[in-house]
């Protein structure tokens, strides 16, 4: 799946009614961007110019023109890597495999793309503001729920190693009680699949009255989470069968935080050099009989 349709796809139902025609016209036919005007293409849908123009910009495109600049880019490398081969992805209920070598197939598929969807969504202009605003956090709150806590609790391990002052808890009691003494100065970081969770929007909203910077590490999509952090960076994952809990967005995640961990360490390497020797020689310190 290219990427544009990716987004596509991730924003659909967020989406107004009218953008949702202009979604359905381009996944059907996206040719036709290349060949008519857009006062032809909004005739065509049955949409308007005007929808067109706020479709681009819903799913991160400046207008029509940048929409169509992407599609043709991406045709390019389409075609650059169409015989390289590896697993391909196959959509079906998890009672539906007929072996084992098609189970991992079709992991190792879905695990590699949501790695690389995500890479080619990369900002690296909003990943350097999260970095500053971490550096330079009083206190670092982190939040996630479900399968999204995997990738909120690596990241919480890997800013104590390096000795950040920062706070991690599953207990949405718990991380209650810590948001009630955040404030300006401090970041919430907020790691979630699903933006309609209740606990994770009731602790942004709250972050957010207390005027600490808010960062969410989310699905791609115009959502109350996404338009409402400072800061935002996105993941996105092929979902093969909903219901089974297999997911793929665990490694999108993961490759998120070992990024921001890794751009955080280099910033601010001076200070934190010493904290990742002394975590090292800890961990490989010998055993003494």
């Amino acid at each position: 799946m290219n990427i544009v349709s990716e987004k596509i796809k991730s924003c659909y139902n967020s989406l107004p009614s009218s953008e949702k025609l202009v979604a359905d016209y381009v996944l059907e036919r996206k040719d036709d961007l290349f060949q008519y005007p857009i006062k032809e293409l909004a005739r065509l849908s049955g949409t308007t110019q005007a929808a067109w123009t706020r479709f681009a910009q819903a799913i991160g495109y400046n207008g029509l023109k940048d929409l169509k600049n992407a599609y043709y880019a991406e045709a390019n490398t389409s075609l650059a890597q169409a015989d390289k081969g590896g697993p391909k992805i196959a959509f079906k209920d998890v009672n539906e495999y007929t072996s084992l070598q098609s189970i991992a197939d079709n992991i190792c598929a879905t695990s590699v793309q949501a790695v690389q969807t995500t890479y080619r969504l990369f900002d690296a202009g909003t990943f350097s503001d999260v970095v500053t605003q971490i550096v330079a956090a009083k206190q670092i709150q982190i939040f996630g729920v479900g399968t999204a806590s995997i990738a909120a609790y690596d990241l919480y391990c890997k800013l104590l190693r390096i000795h950040y002052n920062v706070v991690f808890n599953q207990d949405h009691h718990m991380n209650l009680m810590t948001l009630s003494q955040i404030g300006p100065g401090d970041v919430a970081v907020f790691f979630s699949d699903n933006a309609k969770n209740k606990e994770i929007m009731q602790l942004f909203n709250i972050a957010k009255d207390k005027g600490a910077c808010t960062v969410a590490i989310t699905k791609l999509g115009n959502n109350a989470l996404t338009t409402g952090c400072d800061l935002v960076i996105f993941a996105t994952s092929p979902e093969i069968d909903k219901k089974s809990g297999i997911t793929s967005s665990r490694f999108a995640q993961l490759f998120l935080v070992d990024t921001l961990y890794t751009a955080i360490a280099n910033r601010d390497y001076n200070n934190i050099r010493e904290y990742l020797r002394d975590s090292y020689e800890v961990f490989n310190e010998p055993v003494k009989d």
